[in-house]
C-alpha cells in the first residue's frame, strides 16, 4: 500500500486547517487583510507546480494524482487570495 497520497491528503487538510484558524484569528484581531496576496501568490505558485508534476507524470510513470494535488491546493489558494482582491487593492 502506498501510503504517500495518504500524507499529502493528511498535509492538505492539516495545512487548511492552520490556514483557517490564522485567517479566523487575524479578522477577530483585524489584520486579515495582509493574508489576502500572500493566499494568491502560494496559489499561483502551487498551481504552476502542479500542472509541471502532471506533465512530468505523463511522460514519466509517476502518479498522476500528485499533480492533481497541487493544482487543487493551488486553485483554492488562487480563489481565497482573488475573494479578498477588493483588500489588497484597497491596501494599494
Amino acid at each position: 500500500m502506498d501510503l504517500l497520497p495518504w500524507v499529502i491528503r493528511a498535509v492538505l487538510i492539516v495545512v487548511g486547517i492552520i490556514l483557517v484558524i490564522i485567517i479566523w484569528k487575524g479578522k477577530k484581531e483585524g489584520r486579515y487583510q495582509e493574508y489576502s496576496f500572500r493566499f494568491f501568490t502560494i496559489g499561483i505558485t502551487a498551481f504552476i507546480l502542479g500542472v509541471i508534476l502532471l506533465i512530468v507524470s505523463f511522460i514519466t510513470d509517476l502518479s498522476f494524482g500528485y499533480g492533481l494535488y497541487l493544482i487543487a491546493a493551488g486553485a483554492i489558494g488562487i480563489i481565497i487570495g482573488l475573494v479578498f482582491r477588493n483588500i489588497w487593492e484597497k491596501n494599494r
